[in-house]
């Protein structure tokens, strides 16, 4: 891929907010520079590099490049100078998309003020691009006011989608793991190449294939009591090439047909009681699955766990044999679940 100079050297990342850690970690990979986190869920940083490689992130839901117009309001964006130096910044952002007829977004405050209504009507007719419902369009920008308030800023976002849209979920369920979410599971404490995975409560195979992704070797089972999910995780799987690498069980959570002392790491996206099952139905689901887990563990096993049922869980572990490592709140659809590290309390072997 030739190298392509980009008309910003500086960026802001959108992410689940309470997961900046996880992309603070992928970017600092990218040999990004000058991170510094503005508020839950957005990050600045400077880099140099070709601006497509940032688009390959794993942990964040969009990446903008920023760009700084010395404006007193938006109005002035509609300014001849102002606005073809837009337009260029746009036809850029644009110039390697196959996408047919895409729709042009504008977020900021105010979004439907006759002014914002005048600068998307006016870019859309000068980039022959159509306007999008909602403002959520393929060609998406932001318009935000810096903390030193002296001019605005334009953030661009880079590629036609949120990067949590992942090209192999092609079966999407109620309740799916966002995808950025289960990537930042899979990074969660160092681990083996060979190390045999297990994934409860597997629903569609999002945290499957994001490991999978991020690792060519090790044994991978899944486990799901719901026909409708195991075949929803098997497309997806199929889609992401990954499939031939991960053995779907179709078992109860709680009593798997797994041998003891066999996995070195579990992960298990467990229901919320929404979307999928009810607090009735975990109030057994949960210690049981933390009893199963238990058995099938190794010894220095890590159990990784994301639930909105925080309270339920925390009772379950102190009656279990497993100790809490971690524990990170995030927020995700309006939602504040938890994200759980545990580790073995002992050697013992449930019987």
């Amino acid at each position: 891929m030739r190298k392509r100079a980009s008309l910003s050297n500086e960026y802001e990342v959108e992410c689940i907010p309470g997961l900046e850690a996880f992309v603070m970690d992928e970017l600092n990979s990218y040999d990004a520079r000058s991170l510094e986190t503005l508020r839950p869920g957005f990050l600045r940083f400077r880099f140099a590099g070709d601006s497509r490689l940032l688009i390959t992130l794993r942990s964040a839901i969009a990446v903008y490049g920023v760009h700084r117009f010395e404006v007193p309001r938006p109005k002035a964006l509609l300014g001849h100078q102002h606005l073809t130096r837009l337009i260029g910044i746009l036809r850029a952002a644009m110039r390697d998309w196959t996408l047919q007829n895409p729709r042009l977004g504008i977020g900021a405050a105010g979004a439907n003020t006759r002014v914002i209504n005048r600068l998307k009507e006016e870019l859309a007719i000068l980039l022959a691009v159509e306007l999008a419902e909602e403002n959520k369009g393929e060609l998406y920008l932001r318009l935000v006011r810096p903390v030193d308030r002296s001019a605005w800023e334009v953030l661009v976002r880079l590629g036609p989608r949120p990067l949590s849209k992942r090209d192999w979920r092609v079966i999407n369920v109620p309740g799916a793991l966002n995808a950025t979410v289960a990537y930042a599971m899979t990074q969660i404490r160092s681990q083996d190449a060979q190390d045999s995975v297990l994934n409860m409560c597997c629903g569609s195979g999002s945290i499957l294939v994001e490991h999978a992704l991020g690792r060519t070797s090790g044994q991978l089972l899944a486990v799901d009591i719901s026909d409708k999910m195991l075949s929803a995780a098997k497309r997806n799987l199929c889609a992401s090439n990954t499939k031939h690498r991960v053995i779907l069980l179709n078992a109860d959570a709680g009593r798997t047909p797994l041998p003891s002392g066999a996995i070195d790491r579990i992960y298990a996206d467990l229901p919320f009681g929404g979307h999928v099952g009810s607090h009735a139905d975990n109030l057994r689901l949960y210690p049981a699955l933390l009893r199963e887990a238990y058995r099938v563990s190794k010894p220095e096993a890590v159990l990784i766990l994301l639930t909105h049922e925080v309270k339920l869980l925390r009772k379950c572990i102190v009656q279990s044999n497993w100790r809490t490592i971690s524990e990170t709140k995030i927020t995700l659809s309006g939602l504040h679940p938890r994200l759980f590290v545990l580790k073995r309390k002992s050697t013992t072997i449930y019987r």
